[in-house]
């Protein structure tokens, strides 16, 4: 462990690493000459009625005449105005790998799959899209986390199963619909920032990776993580209530987790966006079930990387506060030898991928250590 994590360093905590070399007259230009998806954000009105119409007729126009509907409950009624759908299938809480197969077959008279919901349904949509061979289209209902328009599917393989990401179809359009999201609960928009709050030490750990010489930059992804971190920096330093959600603020969400998601299409893994935070939730995943969302866990994790990094916690931890994310073990239900166990299993969640965590490569004293120096006796 580095020394610099107990004896209170304390760089900026937000700066990101400095890449020399850097070809930036190049970088923009390569990043959009990827394949990324046609995005809508639909009008500034909270008339979810007018943005279904919008919604409708946007489908027609991109050709998707006659579109399979992977949908929520509250999907379904975004779709309401699509009246030449040939199939509905609801994918609920216990959609898994099998039921997207099963699904695919009935897509396949389709000219496109939509998928309309929270992340389990877009996943879901994603697999179908899939196994059925037709593009995706995207129709978040939450803004939760940076994987609308990503190429990775997250679901498990039967019910009651580990989750698994597993590579699948990214959407060639997503749409948005600002009254449909403004709905959605405060806590699923805290849980977006809170994903794109790790950006900058998912960076470090890329950089920490290549100094190692294990893998090499993507320029213009890494501009894409720090540009979709960048959008949503000035929300962190003051609290953010219900009264701080209008509609100006739901685009710029939806601007930051489609530029975080263009971060891992360009590269076609999460690398750029994800480090030892996302590791660390996985392993609390993997042991205790998810007792957050993913974005609020990756957010508490982000703790751990920025104490390991030697950047400043107390300022960090500042910033979960006014969001409104965890930032004590004790708010998700865990102990200090939860989050000691969680430290010690998260390097195996992913262990192809070098990070702080492996070079810190701690054992059961320093992991103690830690936790303590974080939360105390948590």
């Amino acid at each position: 462990m580095p020394s610099s994590a107990l004896a209170g360093a304390s760089p900026s905590v937000f700066d990101i690493p400095y890449l020399p070399d850097e070809p930036l007259d190049s970088v923009y230009f390569l990043a959009c000459a990827t394949t990324q998806p046609r995005i809508t954000i639909s009008a500034a009105t909270y008339d979810e009625d007018e943005v279904a119409e919008e919604l409708a007729e946007w489908l027609r126009a991109n050709g998707a005449e006659r579109p399979f509907l992977v949908a929520s409950t509250h999907g379904r009624r975004l779709l309401r105005r699509v009246s030449t759908a040939v199939g509905v299938a609801p994918p609920g809480p216990r959609a898994t790998q099998a039921w997207a197969r099963t699904w695919s077959g009935a897509a396949r008279g389709a000219d496109a799959v939509v998928a309309a919901g929270g992340g389990r349904c877009l996943d879901a949509g994603k697999l179908v899209a899939a196994g059925a061979g037709m593009p995706l289209i995207a129709v978040p209902t939450q803004l939760s986390h940076d994987g609308v328009c990503s190429p990775i599917a997250v679901l498990p393989r039967t019910a009651g199963g580990l989750a698994e990401s597993l590579e699948a179809v990214a959407p060639s359009m997503a749409f948005f619909s600002r009254p449909t999201l403004i709905r959605s609960p405060i806590a699923s928009l805290r849980a977006g920032i809170g994903d794109l709050l790790s950006n900058p030490l998912a960076l470090h750990d890329w950089k920490l990776a290549a100094d190692a010489g294990l893998e090499q930059i993507n320029h213009p992804a890494w501009h894409l993580s720090a540009e979709s971190f960048r959008l949503i920096e000035p929300l962190l330093y003051e609290p953010l209530g219900p009264e701080s959600v209008d509609l100006g603020l739901i685009g710029l969400m939806a601007h930051a987790l489609v530029t975080s998601s263009f971060a891992m299409m360009t590269v076609g893994t999460s690398r750029p966006v994800s480090g030892a935070e996302h590791k660390i939730s996985h392993a609390i995943d993997e042991l205790y079930g998810r007792p957050a969302r993913h974005g609020a866990q990756v957010a508490f994790a982000s703790l751990v990387s920025v104490a390991l990094h030697g950047l400043d916690v107390e300022a960090f931890r500042a910033c979960l506060v006014n969001l409104g994310l965890p930032h004590h073990p004790a708010q998700l239900g865990l102990s200090h030898q939860a989050m000691v166990a969680a430290l010690l299993r998260a390097p195996s969640t992913r262990p192809g991928r070098f990070t702080v965590l492996e070079s810190a490569a701690l054992d059961e004293g320093e992991a103690d250590e830690l936790v303590r120096f974080l939360w105390g006796g948590a």
